[in-house]
């Protein structure tokens, strides 16, 4: 995938960007997308067919109806530009100045150092040659002067660390802050799209158990539409906190939960065959139709109907490209949605429907 530096780096001439943007144009329109410069920028990416990924990711959304506001975002920031790239790029930056100007300082300390030490040594040699009382005492005073002087280079030394080590912790509480940021969903605290990515890579290049089977279930909120337009968005807000709080409680420790659209959930689950991955799709399934979510403004007791999501399952072929492999998981979850939803659809590596389990 192209960096967000090469994303922005266009080499085409004026009459060649001038036909993209009249493709984009009409692409946009063919679609009934908002023309705003997200989705202009994704598109004339996407008309000029030098980002193959994300041209996959949003032929995906818009087959399935599923290109929002908060996907077009996502697609963004994935394919196009990065700010928390930009951001670590300021504090890598800042640590390299840190760095230099510590080196500097320690580098200054060392020379005077040794200049003292010559000095001092030279007084020494002064006191071995029978010096009168008065060449004692002259010798006395420039030695307290240059004792004075170490430590008072000493004392500049121990407060220049002293700042720079307060620096560094505060550059580390911030590159923490920014990891979280980074990997973080800010709306359910799962882990977000780009932890996913890592999580896949992470299990696919360094497999506990080569043998072992890596699946993958698509989870989307049926429906969801409905939720924001009959209760708007600060209840279809609590939905997906409490849809992604659900499927966080009900997987394992080495498993990954993350947020990677507006209603879609993704978990990886390491080292489980397909069977089991359908036992625990049928699991979240079944616990998410049985429990109610509960708002104050909601009439009839407080309940918001009954909430319910559907799920499409896969498993990783050993070797394959990590957008085959999501893209199949997406085909089993349009099974899902197409047969009526809150069901959980599973297919092999050949694209045979599976039980569920």
């Amino acid at each position: 995938m192209p960096t967000p530096s090469e994303t922005l780096s266009y080499e085409e001439g004026p009459e060649q960007a001038a036909e993209y943007l009249r493709l984009a144009l009409a692409f946009i329109g063919r679609h009934k997308i908002a023309p705003n410069p997200v989705n202009f920028a994704l598109c004339y990416d996407y008309i000029s067919g030098r980002n193959p990924s994300l041209k996959d990711a949003l032929d995906r959304a818009l087959t399935s109806r599923g290109y929002t506001e908060d996907v077009a975002r996502a697609l963004y920031r994935r394919f196009i530009w990065d700010d928390d790239k930009q951001h670590l790029e300021k504090l890598r930056a800042e640590l390299r100045t840190l760095v230099t100007e510590t080196i500097s300082g320690v580098s200054q300390a060392k020379t005077h150092a040794e200049q003292s030490a010559d000095t001092l040594t030279a007084k020494s040699a002064r006191l071995e040659h029978s010096p009168s009382l008065e060449e004692i005492r002259q010798v006395l005073g420039e030695v307290v002067g240059e004792t004075r002087s170490i430590a008072k280079n000493s004392h500049l030394l121990k407060e220049m660390l002293d700042d720079t080590r307060r620096e560094v912790e505060a550059l580390r509480d911030e590159l923490e802050h920014t990891r979280l940021q980074v990997t973080t969903d800010a709306l359910t605290g799962l882990k977000n799209r780009r932890a996913f990515d890592a999580a896949f890579q992470q299990a696919v290049e360094h497999p506990s158990n080569t043998d072992a089977p890596l699946t993958l279930l698509l989870v989307d909120i049926d429906h969801f539409k409905m939720v924001n337009d009959n209760y708007g968005h600060l209840v279809g807000d609590r939905v997906i906190r409490y849809v992604g709080s659900i499927l966080s409680a009900n997987v394992k420790g080495k498993d990954t939960v993350a947020r990677i659209g507006g209603e879609e959930f993704a978990i990886l689950l390491p080292e489980t065959p397909l069977g089991s991955a359908g036992r625990v799709g049928e699991t979240l399934r079944n616990t998410v139709e049985h429990s109610r979510l509960r708002h104050a403004g909601v009439s009839g007791g407080g309940n918001i109907g009954s909430i319910t999501i559907s799920i499409g399952i896969t498993r990783y072929r050993p070797g394959e490209v990590y957008d085959d492999f999501v893209g199949r998981a997406d085909q089993a979850l349009y099974l899902s949605k197409n047969n009526g939803r809150n069901k959980v659809s599973v297919l092999d590596v050949n694209g045979a429907t599976v039980p569920a389990g």
